[in-house]
């Protein structure tokens, strides 16, 4: 087991790395001045010329490089251009919101999904799989923005049960805080619940008809015993492995519902920033975002040896 995690480390660690030499390269490398990108090209020369001095645009591009993979290590992420604060304290800020409604809406979708797939599954070509399965095509369909502004007619307009946008903050009380994040979180969890929906059903479906399934029940097992005891640990692999992919659809869909229901999460950080240009954002909430996803996938891989103990055998 300590060689499997260790390998997953070093591939984890290699993949960021690689992710923020990237990064780097597409933002201050390649042909383009940032600077000029940043100010635009009607800007005065002695503007264009401040900037660089103070992004230290002036220096090799190595000694650039290796000065912000230090300043992340040490916790540093320079400054904003745009903010005239350190980006850490802009991420820090941002995170409070962005954070809650991704982990909401995937638990929200991991908990339907599981029950939908698994009641489409044991109800196989009956009136509930097909309603099950008219749903998850239903939700795959919807575009997540418009779901959003039909969720805010209903609830917010028509009914007046929860509010339309914003975040009051958790200083003004933990659940004025979370009313404000049911219908985004609802929002974004639609297309993810679908997605899995599918999968679950499939692959309990898939492992149902397996010999040791079939075992089990010549030997006097209920069918609910032998979902519960044998299905539903191996059918579990796929649904890790498409809920590990979907942490990236998580990522980029708080680019639109945090502009949707207008949240000052991390979504609406990168989009303020391209639209500004403030480079120094953007390059460390991308790197942000890669690490998130490659972390979320690398607790995946454990996640497969702890419920399948010969993956790790294996690998």
């Amino acid at each position: 087991m300590s060689v499997f995690l260790a390998w997953r480390l070093l591939t984890f660690l290699i993949t960021v790395s690689g992710a923020s030499v990237l990064i780097f390269l597409l933002l201050e490398v390649l042909p383009g001045d940032p600077a000029l990108t940043m100010l635009g090209v009607d800007a005065p020369e002695s503007a264009i010329k401040a900037i660089r001095l103070e992004l230290g645009l002036d220096r090799p591009a190595l000694v650039r490089y290796v000065e912000w993979i230090v300043g992340l290590l040490q916790g540093e992420m320079g400054n904003s251009y745009v903010y005239k604060v350190p980006v850490a304290d802009l991420i820090g800020q941002r995170l409070q919101v962005t954070l809650p409604l991704s982990i909401g809406a995937m638990l929200v979708a991991t908990l339907v999904a599981l029950s939908l797939g698994i009641f489409a599954a044991t109800n196989h070509n009956r009136v509930g799989d097909y309603g099950v399965m008219g749903f998850s095509q239903l939700g795959l369909a919807i575009p997540d923005f418009w779901f959003g502004i039909l969720l805010i007619i209903l609830f917010a307009v028509v009914f007046q049960w929860l509010p339309s946008g914003g975040f009051p903050g958790w200083d003004e009380g933990i659940w004025r805080g979370v009313r404000s994040l049911i219908l985004p979180i609802l929002t974004l969890s639609l297309s993810l619940t679908a997605v899995m929906t599918r999968v679950t059903r499939s692959s309990v479906l898939e492992e149902a008809q397996e010999d040791y399934v079939r075992t089990a029940r010549a030997k006097g097992l209920s069918q609910r015993a032998a979902l519960w005891g044998h299905v539903l640990r191996n059918a579990l692999v796929p649904v890790l492995t498409i809920g590990g992919l979907l942490v990236a659809t998580v990522v980029t869909g708080t680019l639109v519902i945090e502009n949707v229901f207008a949240l000052p999460g991390l979504g609406k950080l990168i989009f303020d920033a391209i639209s500004n240009r403030d480079l120094m954002v953007v390059k460390n909430l991308v790197l942000l975002f890669a690490a998130i996803v490659v972390f979320v996938n690398f607790v995946v891989d454990i996640l497969y040896a702890l419920v399948d103990p010969r993956i790790r055998i294996h690998t």
